[in-house]
Parts: C-alpha cells; sequence; structure tokens
C-alpha cells in the first residue's frame, strides 16, 4: 500500500506546527479530514508543489527581482532529501512502476509516479509520464498545473506558461498554485507585461467573487486557497520585473498602509528599493520588516534582507 503522504509531505507538516501562519503552502493535517473522502491523485498532487517551490515560506516566488528565486530555493530542498526520505519515494517509485508495467493506462499509478519522480528531482522522467496522464485525463486541471510546475523545473518556460493557462481556464475557482506557477513561468518567460495583466484580472476576479472581501485579507471564503497578500506581493515582483518600478513600490505602499502589522511588504519594498540604489530607505524597510516578523521568521527576512 503507498502511503497517503511522503515523508516530504509529512516533514512540511510537522513545520508548519513550528511556523504557524508563516507556513502558507502546507496540506490540510489529514487528522482533520475524512481520509476516505479524498481521492489519491488529490493527496500525492500537493507533492510536487512541495518540490518545486520549497517547504517553507518560499518567500523568493513573491518577491521582487534581487532575490533568491524559485529554482535556488528548490535546489536547497532537493538536496535535503534524507538517505531514508529518498530510499521511501524509491520504494514508492517501483510500487507504481510495478503497476504500470501490468496497467500502463493507470491513471492513479501514473500520477503517483510522476509526482514521485518530481519529489526525486527527475524531471524530465516525470514530465513523460504526466503527458501520457494528460492522455488519460484531459480535462483534469490538476494534472496540467503539476506539468506545468514540472517544466518549469526543466526550464521550458514557454511550456510551463502553457500548460498553467490550461488549467487556469479549466478551474472554476482560483487556485494559488497556479497564480504563483503562471506568474513565475511568464516572468521567467520574459514575459513581465502578461502576468502583469493576468494577476490584475486575477485580483478583478476575487473582487467580483466576494466583493465585500477587504484587500489583503488572509482569505476568501470562495477562493479559502488565495491569500490576497499572495498575490498582491506577486503583481508587485512582476512591475518590478517589466521595469514598473514605481507600480511595484505603489503596490508595496498600499499593502503596508492596510496591512501595517504583516512584514511582508516592508520586506518586498525595502528589496525594490535596494535594488534600485536607495539603501537607506531600504535599511528602514527592513528594520521594520524584522520587527514585525515572527521570532521564527526573523532568519529568513535577514536572508533576503541582506
Amino acid at each position: 500500500m503507498v502511503p497517503y503522504f511522503s515523508a516530504l509531505e509529512q516533514k512540511k507538516v510537522v513545520e508548519k506546527k513550528d511556523f504557524g501562519p508563516i507556513d502558507y503552502d502546507a496540506p490540510v493535517e489529514l487528522e482533520k479530514t475524512d481520509k476516505k473522502k479524498i481521492g489519491l491523485g488529490a493527496q500525492i498532487g500537493v507533492g510536487v508543489a512541495v518540490v518545486v517551490f520549497g517547504l517553507v515560506f518560499a518567500l523568493g516566488d513573491f518577491l521582487p527581482s534581487g532575490s533568491l528565486s524559485p529554482t535556488e530555493d528548490t535546489a536547497a530542498t532537493t538536496n535535503k532529501l534524507s538517505k531514508e526520505e529518498k530510499a521511501s519515494l524509491q520504494t514508492r517509485l517501483k510500487e507504481y512502476e510495478a503497476t504500470l508495467s501490468n496497467s500502463p493506462k493507470d491513471s492513479t499509478a501514473l500520477e503517483g509516479a510522476a509526482v514521485t519522480l518530481a519529489e526525486l528531482g527527475e524531471y524530465t522522467r516525470a514530465s513523460t509520464l504526466l503527458q501520457d496522464l494528460n492522455k488519460e485525463k484531459s480535462s483534469d486541471p490538476e494534472v496540467f498545473r503539476l506539468l506545468g510546475e514540472v517544466k518549469y523545473e526543466l526550464k521550458d518556460f514557454e511550456g510551463s506558461a502553457a500548460a498553467f493557462k490550461v488549467s487556469s481556464s479549466m478551474s472554476k475557482d482560483l487556485k494559488f498554485e497556479v497564480l504563483r506557477g503562471l506568474t513565475n513561468a511568464l516572468l521567467a518567460a520574459k514575459k513581465p507585461d502578461e502576468a502583469v495583466q493576468f494577476l490584475l484580472a486575477s485580483r478583478e476576479r476575487m473582487n467580483v467573487d466576494k466583493p465585500d472581501t477587504k484587500a489583503g485579507s488572509s482569505a476568501t471564503e470562495t477562493n479559502p486557497q488565495v491569500d490576497p497578500i499572495q498575490v498582491e506581493l506577486l503583481l508587485g515582483k512582476a512591475y518590478s520585473d517589466w521595469g514598473h518600478i514605481s507600480d511595484a513600490v505603489s503596490v508595496y505602499d498600499r499593502l503596508i498602509s492596510s496591512h501595517p502589522n504583516d512584514f511582508r511588504g516592508y520586506l518586498a519594498k525595502g528589496i525594490i528599493l535596494r535594488e534600485n540604489g536607495k539603501a537607506g530607505e531600504a535599511e528602514r524597510m527592513f528594520i521594520q520588516a524584522r520587527f514585525f516578523a515572527p521570532d521564527k521568521a526573523k532568519a529568513f527576512v535577514d536572508r533576503y534582507s541582506r
């Protein structure tokens, strides 16, 4: 029997307990849900996000140019696999491969093997299996999301963006993994203007879905997986990559004004000021970010503000 969650995913849940609200991406603990109601594909589907975007607090996805990139965070995460975790993943992969040897079109085994390969850093093989899975589940937005993440790791940014766009068009609700993935793929493909337009449209869609939601609240009832603050941070990053520095700073200023106790706006503004030669103003922002950051997040602030 293949375990519901890999060692990496279990580790992520443990770290969520330590970091509290700092870990925005950790899956909900199974004890709080009915395991029988969760399909295996949905359970293993979060695995690629764990690998591609880092275990905890992958701020590089949200901060403007000059901060660490998602790929750098990924490399650090992959290198942290212990021998036991790697052995567990390889055992799980063999089980999926055994199923596929008898049933090559088994969609659960295809997805499981693809996700496990991605966790092991074997993205080329993972991409091939996801292409096969697309033939079996051509209307599943999750499959295209996973393909987008794997293609990003292969530096096929055009292909990654295309896959995320298909996933977005198929989904009834906004999915933050898709928002973040498509934004990063478009920026890597040197299409920041398209990323800005996509994020502005997504923000408008969020406002239409729940017009009474205050910009920057933790989440909406309609889109519980989408944190509007993170969307604003992505928008600021896209403006920064586009060279529209004043627009990016305006995004961060609004974020600081609406959420003065949230350190993320200060940190992002500090980085963009530093990268544009305003070291003194940047340091004041970093001081504010360190002050408001939870104790266990201060090291991350130092990492991105150095």
